[in-house]
């Protein structure tokens, strides 16, 4: 299963490692908690042991599927959602933790943006922020990177369809 020193994503906080395995005393009862640590967003969390199958927690991805990532971002999805129903699958997407569906919306949404003069909507920025954070998260982890690099990296694949 999972050790420490994983390098792991957690569907919809994106890619982090595991700190720690801690067993705590919770009504009388002993449980195993692992300790994650998301350092893109700064956030420490406990995840129940016996709860980790249901999570979707996973390893990061590897090296060798990074070009999988590049064309993800830089062809986006086969076919955008119609717009009643793009709010309910981007949020499944972001809830997904899968670094594809998340590539293929910086796409999507890049290039919206780049087509309308006045930008995205809010909740399409904000949809933007949350996958580019995804992404950036982890090629991070998998590359090495700091935050910017990996933010460099997404805006040089995704500029390339872009323009």
């Amino acid at each position: 299963m999972f050790k420490v020193g994983d390098k792991v994503v957690y569907p919809y906080h994106g890619a982090g490692t595991i700190q720690d395995i801690e067993e705590r005393q919770i009504l009388g009862e002993t449980h195993s908690y692992f300790i994650l640590h998301f350092p893109l967003v700064d956030i420490t969390l406990m995840l129940p042991e016996n709860r980790i199958q249901e999570s979707s927690l996973r390893r990061i991805i590897s090296s060798s599927q990074i070009e999988e990532v590049v064309e993800a971002l830089k062809e986006g999805p086969e076919k955008l959602p119609s717009t009643n129903q793009f709010s309910r699958d981007t949020e499944n997407m972001l809830k997904s933790g899968n670094i594809i569906d998340a590539a293929h919306l910086v796409s999507a949404l890049s290039k919206k943006q780049s087509e309308r003069s006045n930008g995205l909507h809010i909740q399409d920025r904000n949809y933007l922020q949350k996958a580019r954070q995804l992404v950036a998260s982890e090629i991070a982890l998998v590359n090495d990177y700091s935050e910017e690099q990996a933010y460099e990296f997404i805006d040089a694949n995704v500029l390339k369809q872009t323009q």
